[in-house]
């Protein structure tokens, strides 16, 4: 099934995660609109979509082949009808392509996302964590490793254990090595020897962050989305509390269940550091709560949203809207205002006003992990009925995804079985 002529704009997105599924199902819950998604390869969770006319474009690691793709089916897409283009990117790998090549892009497609080097500033974990030393923001005891450094003296100023992870995740996919993993937790420095050794084998030159472990489980996780107008004003602030992570290697620190609510000093820290960097469009921002001092502490920005950001819309606020609002113009808009949804907020921008649990995980399997205070708030939500899975959509009716959703509950059953989530 093709776009229709008819349709006033198209989303294009490139990736085929949850995440683009979500992104996809917000622009056609706000206006009826369908996104053409591009993935390397189709799979269950973006195939058979009442929201989606896939395209699968096969390895992106060819950028030049990726933005002659792009043009091409803008022409296709304006063909019929002029209409605007909106290009979106669902890993951090997409959106420094997308800000690389933007010369070549933005003729066809308007792009809600800021500049290169801006881009580079917030998502490079190393100039984010000196940015936050700089403005006074919490976060863990830091270092960065570069071939040649001297590990021994750096880890001597550290305390184990550390948590390793690159400073690059674009550059981070192209890394081969045995064990490899999203984030690696190193016990000692034997384990921290081992790693790096396999790093400077694997191609990978980006720096590697070395951070000390800020104690406690998944329930200690903390995350905001902020959207901020192409002036750079950041005028939203969407925080969460994790319930549980995923634990599955290739997966690891994915949140699988959501609380919504409000707290002043992320969306306050997290709009200061954003204004500071000049940003245009959303971002979101991992923390974790640090109990010895009482404080977030800041890990990292995101150049988009993040995979499970249908805690948003779940609460009642659909990032598609500020997306067309902002980029294509208040006449695109034509969905209606739900204002209760945010509340004005000490922290000088809008907050979430509603609490909701989102979840991917069946309700069964979830109750297996509510033993926290956030994991108490989320057993109330499920009682109430105010809980939310951006798979479970009403509009998709064919067969093939119910049987996917099926599958994929049993997928999550497995997984924790094998990987269960840490307590400490």
């Amino acid at each position: 099934m093709a776009i229709d002529a008819s349709q006033p704009f198209v989303p294009v997105i490139l990736g085929g995660d949850i995440g683009t599924y979500t992104l996809a199902r917000e622009f056609y819950e706000a206006y009826n609109v369908r996104s053409v998604v591009l993935p390397a390869a189709g799979n269950g969770v973006i195939e058979h979509s009442v929201a989606i006319e896939l395209r699968p474009i096969g390895s992106m690691a060819d950028e030049s082949r990726v933005v002659a793709a792009l043009r091409e089916l803008a022409a296709e897409l304006t063909a019929e009808a002029q209409r605007p283009l909106m290009l979106f990117g669902s890993l951090d790998f997409h959106i420094m392509l997308i800000a690389k090549h933007r010369a070549q892009l933005e003729e066809f497609f308007v792009i809600p996302y800021p500049d290169l080097a801006v881009v580079e500033a917030a998502a490079l974990k190393e100039n984010f964590y000196a940015l936050a030393e700089r403005m006074g923001i919490a976060h863990p005891g830091t270092a960065v490793y570069r071939p040649g450094n001297d590990l021994e003296a750096m880890a001597s100023h550290l305390t184990f254990p550390l948590i390793g992870k690159p400073s690059s995740s674009g550059e981070w996919i192209a890394a081969k090595f045995e064990g490899k993993q999203k984030i690696h937790t190193l016990e000692n420095f034997a384990q921290l020897t081992e790693l790096v050794a396999k790093i400077d084998a694997s191609g990978y030159t980006s720096g590697y962050i070395l951070q000390e472990y800020v104690p406690g489980g998944d329930d200690a996780m903390r995350l905001c989305t902020y959207f901020a107008t192409q002036e750079g004003k950041v005028i939203f602030a969407g925080y969460g509390e994790v319930v549980i992570e995923e634990h599955a290697p290739l997966v690891l620190g994915n949140s699988a269940a959501i609380v919504t609510g409000q707290n002043d000093q992320m969306a306050a820290d997290g709009a200061r550091m954003l204004e500071e960097l000049g940003w245009q469009g959303i971002a979101m921002i991992d923390a974790k709560y640090d109990h010895r001092d009482g404080q977030i502490k800041f890990f990292e920005i995101n150049p988009r949203l993040g995979r499970n950001h249908f805690y948003l819309t779940a609460a009642g606020v659909n990032p598609a809207r500020f997306y067309v609002t902002e980029f294509l113009g208040p006449q695109f808009d034509t969905a209606s205002v739900e204002t209760t949804a945010v509340v004005e907020t000490a922290a000088g921008v809008l907050q979430l006003s509603n609490e909701h649990l989102f979840t991917v995980l069946p309700h069964h399997l979830l109750r297996r992990f509510l033993d926290s205070d956030t994991g108490r708030k989320a057993a109330a939500l499920l009682t109430s009925g105010k809980v939310s899975n951006p798979l479970k959509f009403a509009p998709e009716k064919h067969p093939r995804r119910r049987i996917y959703l099926v599958l994929n509950a049993v997928n999550h059953y497995v997984k924790y079985k094998k990987f269960p989530p840490r307590s400490v």
